[in-house]
């Protein structure tokens, strides 16, 4: 079957209504729904010009862009028992990681309930069981919340040595994230059950505003001591959706030796990393006055879509009479609207998108 967001997609380009509404693929807009260029990426562009080559990278992708990444996620002079390798933005480092555990003998994985739809398929694809955990409390849908007694309970009761994929920020399609004390909770229930943790972190910078704040899981993580895994990209925070740029990052005594594991993947799925992206993430990231553009930048993104959530609830409390204070609850590009099938399918036909 023809993936639910593409699909949608679809149904929404076939549209000729002027006033047509796309609430379905995750990618951030300006006034008049154009995709944005970042300035410090413009300006990163004009330093790479026509001067690069077109070598191959290695497998493991450039050295120079993974170490910048491994201090945007855990930060300055992280610790010497992180390795990494350059993936196709994080959908690829999902891919790469999964596939991983497969091959080491982790039968069974699981992501919350609900999750980004890719989750599943990546999965299966990789080789391993499915299954969900608890993670909204629906019971007030005016005001949905992490369902962190039962979140917690799914935990207690997965199998040994399976695999969980926890969403860093923003998390995907609630917009709800645990707060710090729940993340701590999370991750003792973790070690508890011996967890392959797989971290999805697709859009640091987005949900707050703060790329440093929206570390704050990956950084609990790290001082647990614990191993695990994450997956970060940069086609939501830098604009660069085509370019297909992302990292894993390995976290573990043994992450050189996971590492070469994954290379032999990579090496049996796409060879080689795509370049151009990466030369400007690393551009940005490696120049302190083009790295604050870009903070500025992610943040002025993330204040509109705040600004945006307010405007929204205002309208549609105004409207239907309802209370509505959860869109301006939850964060980052994707929020829990609470409207049923039918209710989607009547906005449809006012030529509103959205996913069932």
């Amino acid at each position: 079957p023809e993936d639910p967001v593409f699909a949608l997609n679809r149904l929404f380009n076939a549209d000729p209504s002027p006033t047509k509404i796309s609430c379905g693929i995750g990618a951030y807009r300006d006034n008049s729904g154009n995709p944005t260029v970042l300035s410090c990426v413009k300006k990163a562009k004009d330093l790479i010009g026509s001067s690069t080559e077109n070598e191959y990278l290695p497998i493991s992708g450039d050295a120079e862009f993974l170490s910048l990444s491994r201090e945007l996620c855990f930060g300055p002079s992280p610790p010497s028992n992180i390795s990494s390798i350059q993936s196709l933005s994080g959908t690829g480092g999902l891919y790469l990681s999964l596939k991983l555990l497969s091959q080491i003998g982790c039968k069974k994985v699981y992501a919350s309930n609900p999750t980004w739809g890719n989750h599943k398929s990546l999965s299966l694809n990789a080789g391993l069981e499915y299954s969900t955990y608890t993670y909204l409390d629906l019971s007030n849908l005016s005001s949905p919340s992490i369902d962190i007694s039962n979140f917690l309970k799914d935990l207690s009761s997965m199998p040994l040595n399976s695999a969980v994929i926890l969403q860093a920020c923003g998390h995907n399609p609630t917009g709800v994230d645990p707060t710090p004390e729940q993340w701590d909770m999370i991750v003792e229930k973790c070690r508890e059950r011996e967890l392959y943790v797989v971290m999805d972190n697709a859009y640091q910078g987005f949900a707050s505003g703060s790329p440093e704040s929206d570390s704050l899981s990956i950084r609990k993580f790290l001082s647990s001591g614990l191993d695990f895994l994450v997956c970060c990209s940069y086609a939501k925070n830098f604009g660069l959706y085509g370019q297909r740029v992302g990292a894993v990052h390995v976290v573990s005594d043994d992450s050189k030796n996971v590492v070469d594991a994954m290379k032999q993947i990579a090496r049996a799925t796409y060879s080689n990393p795509p370049k151009h992206g990466s030369d400007i993430v690393k551009t940005v990231l490696g120049s302190e006055e083009l790295k604050k553009d870009w903070v500025r930048e992610v943040g002025e993104m993330s204040e509109r879509i705040r600004e945006m959530r307010s405007k929204i609830r205002e309208k549609l409390e105004e409207t239907t009479g309802g209370s509505w204070k959860h869109v301006t609850d939850q964060i980052g590009m994707f929020s829990y609207t609470g409207l049923s099938k039918e209710q989607v399918m009547k906005c449809r036909e006012e030529s509103v998108y959205m996913l069932e």
